[in-house]
């Protein structure tokens, strides 16, 4: 262990200088980053899937076709063409990505219910961690969500699009 440490020069810490506070352990501190993990980290790779497994093209027809509403940003022009996406704009894309993939034709001919329960279950989960007090209700809830997610996630591979779930971002979930 300690030649694999130093062979990507990494020094070894003996004895951390918070190994004696009683209350102190920096890893309960660590809280996650809806930003940067949830929204530009996952909701990220969840889209460029979903393009790959429908198309670009019908799922742009899918974003012209929606309505306009108030309260979420109206892609006229598509989502697949988008670069350099703000945190808002997958905020917005990730409010309409269930309804666009609703009954869409797969590659495959492949039904699309099993792509759906995933992306539910990663959308649950995100709305979910964003509440600012959980209880053991919502933390259940959270699982569950999960748990949706990864029972139907190997639609992805079925696909094609994904050989592997090894995403640090996934896994920090």
């Amino acid at each position: 262990m300690n030649s694999e440490i130093s062979d990507v020069n990494i020094k070894p810490i003996q004895h951390p200088y918070w190994e004696d506070l009683p209350w102190a352990d920096p890893y309960v501190s660590i809280t996650p980053d809806v930003l940067h993990q949830l929204y530009q980290g996952v909701i990220k790779h969840l889209i460029s899937w979903v393009k790959e497994a429908c198309g670009a093209a019908e799922l742009d027809a899918r974003c012209r076709r929606m309505p306009p509403n108030h309260q979420i940003h109206h892609f006229a022009k598509g989502i697949s063409s988008l670069s350099k996406v703000t945190g808002r704009e997958h905020a917005d894309i990730a409010r309409i990505l269930l309804g666009l993939v609703l009954n869409i034709p797969l590659k495959n001919g492949a039904s699309s219910g099993k792509l759906v329960r995933a992306i539910r279950g990663l959308l649950d989960f995100l709305y979910l961690a964003q509440y600012p007090m959980h209880s053991t209700y919502t933390l259940k809830k959270l699982d569950d969500a999960l748990k949706l997610f990864h029972d139907n996630k190997d639609i992805f591979i079925e696909l094609g699009i994904r050989t592997n779930f090894n995403i640090p971002k996934l896994h920090y979930l």
